[in-house]
């Protein structure tokens, strides 16, 4: 299989999302050993081996080596992986440590060097990441036991993004609704399994100490929908993004705010735009999203919504609408009929009018004010250079 077939394949599998390479460039920038964790239960590999296996021998050929945690009586499991007898693995032939020359017989089949309680988590990363193989690490540890040690795991090595998978590709609330993004600080109520599954991810997080880890809880056939696309595959874990509410422009990093707007547009702002008067702009703290605001006699307008591309999988959108919401209970705004964010936007306002290449959308305007907003919204000079690619933003 040559790249653009690995590349056609990825775009398949994610069901030909953009997003899949902006994905791709961002992991492949981190240092390989940082990429991600993944552990497969037991129970994931009976009943998903060979989804399991396909997905990782293409992360390999887009040269992405996750560390693979399983526990030892998954090794048995793991053995669907190869066809031939002579390529079974066994629990012994896997030692605690592996010289670069080693390797297992069924290394062939699956491009993976397999370890033992490692003692040097790293070392043992990079001495696979030399021969490009997939780094497997077989844990004693089993149960409840299992998330010590991926958290010391993650700990050691600086790991972003931890992936439990499971049978049942996420966490679900006593509906049984599956939860796309869950805020380690949540009190949302889970199915009891999901519940106990949740209070480890809490222990793992805060053992870690580094608030930037993600936690996401996918299935073994979910796995590269989850990585490569913003709308995932599972559950996602994560401390929510913090957001910022400024009134004064003057300490906020121009340079990096317009960056964030014309990247999240594909488009350059004209120039005179930031002469403008806004009112406020809710941000989140690293620059990766923004609503910049403007007060009017009717109520306050949404003069752009930007959030950078990476982040839209992370629920920074959803948290500078929230907070955005606190600040301007009456709002309005505009989009591009052709913009995919307007089908969020329809669902989000009271109420909208589509015009031409436009459509206006507010919240909480009364009927009389709603043709005086119109025109306002008709008449507003456009912002922005002209038009190089699509990007769903306002």
């Amino acid at each position: 299989m040559n790249h653009q077939e690995i590349l056609l394949k990825l775009l398949e599998v994610t069901e030909n999302s953009k997003d899949s390479f902006q994905f791709l460039k961002l992991f492949r920038s981190l240092e390989p050993e940082k990429f991600a964790v993944i552990h497969a239960s037991s129970e994931t590999l009976t009943e998903s081996a060979e989804a399991f296996l396909h997905n990782l021998k293409l992360l390999q050929k887009l040269q992405l080596f996750p560390v693979v945690v399983l526990e030892k009586d998954g090794v048995s499991y793991a053995n669907l992986f190869y066809r031939s007898p002579s390529s079974k693995i066994s629990l012994e032939s896997i030692k605690d440590s592996m010289t670069e020359e080693e390797s297992l017989p069924g290394s062939r089949n699956l491009p993976a060097k397999w370890f033992r309680n490692p003692s040097q988590a790293l070392e043992s990363v990079q001495s696979s990441l030399k021969e490009k193989k997939i780094p497997v690490f077989v844990t004693d540890q089993g149960g409840t036991d299992i998330y010590p040690y991926l958290g010391n795991l993650c700990k050691e090595l600086k790991t972003k993004k931890l992936i439990l998978l499971t049978t049942r590709s996420g966490l679900y609330t006593l509906e049984d609704h599956k939860i796309s993004i869950l805020d380690f600080e949540s009190e949302e109520k889970l199915i009891r399994e999901d519940e106990e599954l949740f209070q480890e991810c809490k222990k793992i997080f805060s053992f870690s100490g580094d608030p930037n880890l993600q936690i996401a809880i996918t299935s073994a056939p979910g796995l590269l929908k989850e990585l490569f696309t913003i709308k995932g595959s599972g559950t996602l874990v994560r401390k929510k993004n913090k957001i910022e509410y400024h009134s004064n422009f003057a300490k906020l990093d121009h340079a990096r705010l317009n960056h964030l707007i014309e990247d999240s547009f594909g488009r350059g702002l004209k120039s005179g735009f930031w002469e403008r008067e806004f009112s406020g702009i809710v941000l989140e703290s690293e620059y990766k999203g923004c609503a910049l605001l403007q007060n009017t006699p009717w109520g306050t307008f949404l003069s752009k919504f930007a959030v950078n591309e990476i982040a839209r999988g992370e629920g920074v959108g959803r948290d500078i609408w929230d907070e955005m919401r606190k600040k301007a209970p009456v709002l309005f705004w505009r989009a591009r009929s052709e913009n995919t964010i307007s089908k969020w936007y329809a669902k989000e306002c009271s109420g909208l009018q589509k015009e031409g290449i436009w459509i206006y959308f507010w919240i909480g305007l009364k009927e009389k004010e709603i043709p005086a907003v119109c025109d306002f919204l008709r008449n507003l000079p456009e912002d922005l250079e002209p038009k190089k690619q699509s990007n769903p933003s306002l």
